[in-house]
């Protein structure tokens, strides 16, 4: 479909950008998304909340009580279809039926539940035509791209590896060794490991892309996100969450999670606070500029002050 008839269609359309190759997900009807984020947080109801269920599409899966019935109260995580998609694979994951914008208030049961949800859907969504990933991610705050200011996360299925991926991709297969496990062999030695549970570990990469970039890894290699441990999972996401709740002051933040279907690669999660601003450098020649180097930044995230580090 050409750049004219996208611009004319009401649906989501896959477009591409022809001097880069890269996909443009062409999605206009997301202008009518309603912002209930910042100052525009307690205009109405939550649609994400326990007893408004009836707001959002059908419940697709949901971690829930047994006494208790899709699409009402008794849920700790629920998927549903995102009503205003960006393509045709496109599902929200409600976290915790109790409001809460910062995920460190959640408990780590509850992000036991909603990996469990996160595990069912990705494979749920990998299994139709045309999907090659499930891309999962997640917006914190207004200035991370959140309309609504509860805890949740979405789920897109894409008929190609994002471009960041296929360059992570390449990167693992020409190493002689696999990146993510290098950089966990030196993380404990150059004090940027913020945190760890029996299989996962929390760190800040070297060098970080921009201030504050953390990522979380299995242990193994080898592991696979679908039957990867979720009680060690959801400790070290919680553990992530509360050091950039506590040492950050609630920023907003994205978090998005690296996995590549059918291929040996190290899946990641990787968290990117919005402490600053994408600037020149970075938005036109996809470059980085870092002041806050990875000791310095993990230090922050632990708790103690770069000067006394």
């Amino acid at each position: 479909m050409s750049n004219e008839a996208g611009q004319h269609n009401t649906q989501p359309v896959q477009l591409v950008d022809p001097t880069t190759g890269r996909p443009i997900l062409m999605a206009p009807q997301r202008q009518q998304r309603p912002i209930l984020t910042g100052a525009h947080a307690e205009k109405s109801a939550c649609p994400f909340c326990a007893g408004q269920e009836h707001k959002t599409p059908p419940e697709l899966d949901a971690e829930r009580s047994a006494d208790s019935a899709p699409d009402q109260p008794g849920w700790r995580a629920r998927a549903f279809v995102n009503k205003y998609p960006a393509n045709h694979h496109h599902e929200v994951i409600a976290e915790s039926s109790t409001h809460s914008e910062q995920p460190a208030d959640l408990a780590v049961l509850d992000w036991q539940a909603v990996i469990a949800v996160w595990q069912r859907r990705i494979r749920a969504i990998e299994q139709r035509p045309g999907v090659r990933c499930a891309f999962l991610f997640k917006n914190v705050g207004a200035l991370a791209g959140a309309s609504i200011a509860h805890n949740h996360s979405q789920l897109i299925g894409l008929d190609q590896l994002p471009p960041r991926l296929a360059l992570e991709l390449n990167a693992a297969t020409n190493h002689a060794r696999c990146p993510w496990c290098a950089t966990m062999a030196t993380a404990a030695a150059e004090q940027r490991i913020i945190a760890e549970s029996e299989h996962h570990v929390v760190l800040v990469p070297d060098p970080p892309k921009l201030p504050y970039e953390t990522w979380l890894l299995p242990r193994d290699c080898d592991d696979d996100f679908l039957a990867t441990d979720r009680a060690s999972l959801a400790s070290a996401l919680h553990a992530l969450f509360c050091a950039v709740r506590d040492h950050l002051k609630n920023p907003s933040f994205n978090l998005w999670l690296h996995r590549i279907p059918g291929a040996r690669f190290h899946w990641h999660f990787e968290l990117q606070p919005r402490t600053g601003q994408l600037a020149g450098l970075e938005l036109g020649g996809d470059m980085y500029i870092n002041s806050l180097p990875a000791k310095d930044a993990a230090a922050r995230l632990r708790g103690r002050s770069i000067a006394s580090n």
